[in-house]
């Protein structure tokens, strides 16, 4: 009868281990990314929140929180190209990184009431791994801010796509 007992404990307990192992090996499995703020545009809080919004759509995909005390002293504002994401890989863990900025006739991201005003965007990802880079998405000579959001919206499909494929 002792020996019916223990065979169950020992049973059980490698249950256990295989499934916090699974668990463990799934939450490996997924891919960090995080949205560094527009290079050019501050203050348009809602254009990165529609980005990470879409990412995380993505079964397996994990948007990682800005980390702003582990970046201080890292410059990444205005950051929209791979030679100036070497100190944020250094100081994060993360598999992606999305870069964005503004396109158009703007010097400055603010909303502009003006019918000659442009608008556009462009979403460039990097594979923080091999540090290959490309443009995902981008749309100019949108009339509104608002037509920007609802393009990326549009668009989330390819950009999942493309930060899957960028290896």
């Amino acid at each position: 009868m002792d020996t019916e007992i223990q065979k169950k404990e020992i049973d059980s307990n490698k249950v256990n281990r295989i499934e916090k192992d699974s668990i463990e090996n799934e939450v490996k499995s997924n891919i960090k990314v995080i949205v560094l703020q527009c290079s050019n545009g501050y203050g348009h809080n809602d254009f990165n929140r529609t980005i990470e919004s879409e990412i995380s759509k993505k079964e397996g995909f994990t948007i990682v929180p800005f980390p702003n005390k582990k970046l201080v002293g890292v410059t990444f504002q205005g950051v929209y190209d791979k030679k100036y994401c070497i100190p944020i890989i250094e100081r994060i863990d993360v598999d992606y990184i999305v870069m964005t900025r503004f396109l158009g006739n703007i010097e400055e991201a603010v909303e502009i009431i003006d019918e000659n005003f442009v608008w556009g965007y462009e979403i460039k990802i990097l594979n923080t791994k091999s540090m290959n880079q490309k443009i995902s998405i981008r749309k100019d000579n949108l009339a509104k801010y608002k037509d920007l959001l609802t393009d990326i919206e549009k668009n989330g499909e390819k950009l999942l796509n493309d930060i899957e494929n960028l290896k």
